[in-house]
């Protein structure tokens, strides 16, 4: 039994393009395997080390669990400052709200002049960290 042949065979041009196409993926693939960090050289981020350090103070004073209020300073780091507080003082759940009992405040950068009038200062844990007893609490 034999196998119909194709009448057609791919052109030389559409064999080149085919092969140009291999050639750039695998040169692509090399560029990436010469890019790319060696994992035995990766160092641990030191970022989430230094907020545990900041806030252990703090952590120390607080509940084991439960929630607490969250204020800070504004711009273009509040969102990831906000964050590294959550991973610090995890397992409590950090509300970006000033209406809690008890609430952290983050200011790495320069210390509040004044603070929201429903929250006064307990103690100044340092390093920028601050925590507040919220008056209006839910």
């Amino acid at each position: 039994m034999q196998l119909p042949q194709s009448s057609q065979s791919a052109s030389p041009r559409a064999k080149c393009a085919v092969l140009l196409l291999i050639i750039c993926c695998l040169l692509s693939t090399i560029r990436i395997l010469r890019e790319a960090p060696n994992p035995a050289h990766l160092s641990q981020d030191d970022i989430s080390k230094r907020s545990d350090q900041r806030f252990a103070a703090a952590k120390s004073r607080l509940p084991a669990s439960g929630v607490i209020g969250y204020i800070g300073e504004s711009g273009n780091s509040s969102t990831p400052d906000y964050y590294l507080t959550q991973y610090a003082l995890a397992p409590l759940v950090v509300d970006r709200s000033s209406h809690h009992a008890i609430v952290i405040g983050n200011f790495p950068l320069s210390r509040p002049s004044d603070l929201p009038p429903n929250l006064r200062l307990v103690e100044d844990c340092g390093s920028g960290v601050l925590l507040l007893a919220g008056e209006d609490a839910k």
